[in-house]
């Protein structure tokens, strides 16, 4: 009776066994064979640092009558030659969430299971980071918004410059004929167009800033007595205006700005504590990281040391066919992106890549990870 009880249980033992042993995860590697059974591929997550660099570009433009400024309009201090320079208007950092190229796994399922053994899912994100297993994730996905680009125009420059450059003159000749003892006077005119000198349209120019100023007086002191709404009389106002700082620029030039934003993706390295993003010099704005013009823009990384408490046993990486489901436990680490010593932008973050991979039991359980840094947020054992 004994020996039938020791045999009923190795049996059930070994049933027991076959059935688990027809599920098993794998790490993914290029010298991995092809695999007896069908299955499905998922990764862990790692975090990539995207840093967008927003620089402001400021454009002089020298006014093509800048020469007569002081005489025509009393401007002191005009633009006197194009010069370009730039700025940094403001850096920013977000953390995006990518499948790690180490740590792909495959999940090994035979096709002859039982119903029974048959009854488990795994459910992935739309890259394939595993969310969970045998359980619906209630967390939803990230989703990455695009970005707009704002650009401010340079198009009409100086437009009220676009005066005819050619003007009517006409010069009269007078021819004396004489005929028998009579003297007479014949008039001849001979028109043509001539380039106007450019102080001429300078001259003009000017005019034409007093002529609005004037029709600017007279409308806000009631001169044409027309009773304009209040809407009418803001849209007037406001158009005169206009047309006396196009002039104007005509004489003291023209500052423009661009806004160019420039992104990079850096993957943040457990080995330094410092990467150049890119450099920035006012001269020639964003240049390569390997350029040798400009100062370096710098990830920081600080690491918080708590991985330092983790027993060495808990970095378990499924290297073999096991029955065993790998997680991450991340490591908050601080991170900011400088320039010349000014911080522009902190933010601490779970980097799941710098923690360690442990692993857990997976066969009668349910398990809910976070797709954002890889760590178990839900466990249920049957």
């Amino acid at each position: 009776m004994k020996y039938k009880f020791w045999f009923v249980i190795i049996c059930c033992s070994f049933f027991v066994f076959q059935g688990l042993a027809q599920t098993n995860i794998s790490l993914v590697s290029g010298k991995n064979v092809k695999p007896e059974k069908n299955g499905v591929f998922f990764s862990l997550p790692r975090k990539i640092i995207k840093v967008s660099v927003s620089v402001r570009e400021i454009e002089n433009l020298r006014g093509p009558y800048a020469e007569y400024a002081q005489q025509l309009m009393g401007i002191s201090n005009p633009v006197t030659q194009n010069t370009k320079e730039y700025e940094i208007a403001d850096i920013s950092m977000e953390g995006l969430v990518e499948p790690d190229p180490e740590r792909i796994y495959f999940l090994e399922v035979d096709d002859k299971l039982s119903k029974e053994e048959k009854n488990f899912s795994v459910c992935l994100t739309s890259n394939g980071i595993i969310r969970s297993i045998n359980g619906i994730s209630s967390s939803k996905e990230a989703q990455l918004i695009k970005e707009e680009k704002k650009v401010i125009g340079q198009e009409d420059l100086f437009s009220m410059s676009m005066s005819p450059s050619l003007y009517r003159k006409v010069d009269t000749i007078i021819r004396m004929v004489t005929v028998d003892t009579n003297t007479v006077k014949k008039r001849f005119f001979n028109t043509y167009f001539e380039e106007k000198p450019t102080e001429i349209k300078a001259r003009e120019a000017a005019d034409m800033v007093s002529r609005i100023r004037e029709s600017r007086f007279n409308l806000l002191t009631g001169y044409q007595e027309t009773s304009y709404s209040p809407e009418t009389m803001k849209y007037m106002d406001e158009k005169l205006q206009l047309m006396a700082q196009e002039y104007i620029s005509l004489f003291k030039g023209l500052k423009t700005e661009n806004l160019h934003t420039y992104t990079y993706y850096i993957v943040p390295d457990q080995n330094k504590s410092n990467q150049v993003i890119c450099k920035f010099s006012k001269e020639t704005g964003i240049s390569d990281a390997t350029d040798s013009k400009g100062k370096e823009i710098v990830l920081s990384i600080k690491r918080s040391g708590t991985m330092i408490q983790m027993p060495a046993w808990a970095s378990a990486p499924v290297e073999v066919k096991s029955l065993l489901v790998p997680y991450r436990i991340p490591e908050m680490v601080r991170l900011s992106v400088n320039y010349v010593g000014k911080v522009y932008d902190e933010q601490v973050i779970a980097l799941p890549q710098f923690g360690v991979v442990s692993v857990v039991p997976f066969v009668k359980s349910k398990i809910e990870f976070d797709p954002q840094t890889g760590c178990i947020v839900k466990i249920y054992y049957e």
